[in-house]
C-alpha cells in the first residue's frame, strides 16, 4: 500500500480573494478599520474563492489527502466562525 501524500492549502489569498470582500462592506467600516481591514466584523464571511480554486481542489484532492490551513486575527472575534462557515459553504 502506498501512503497518500498530504497537501495543505492556505486560505488567505491562496484559496480566497480577501479583497473581494471590500465591495460588500459598508464604506464607513472600511474607513473605520483602515490599516486593519482583517478586523472588520464579518469580513471573512464576505470573501470569494479565487478563480479556478474549486476545480483545482477537486483535481488535487483525488491525488492527495488535502487540508485547509487558516489563522484568524486576534482582534476579530467573528473570524474563526466566518472562516469555518465559508469552508462548509464552498466545499460542501
Amino acid at each position: 500500500m502506498i501512503d497518500e501524500k498530504i497537501l495543505y492549502f492556505d486560505m488567505d489569498n491562496v484559496l480566497v480573494d480577501f479583497t473581494s470582500a471590500f465591495a460588500k462592506v459598508d464604506p464607513k467600516l472600511l474607513k473605520e478599520f483602515e490599516g486593519k481591514l482583517d478586523e472588520i466584523p464579518g469580513i471573512f464571511s464576505q470573501i470569494d474563492p479565487l478563480e479556478g480554486v474549486l476545480e483545482a481542489h477537486e483535481i488535487l484532492s483525488q491525488k492527495f489527502d488535502t487540508y485547509l490551513l487558516a489563522t484568524a486575527p486576534w482582534e476579530n472575534s467573528s473570524a474563526w466562525a466566518d472562516k469555518h462557515e465559508w469552508v462548509k459553504k464552498i466545499f460542501s
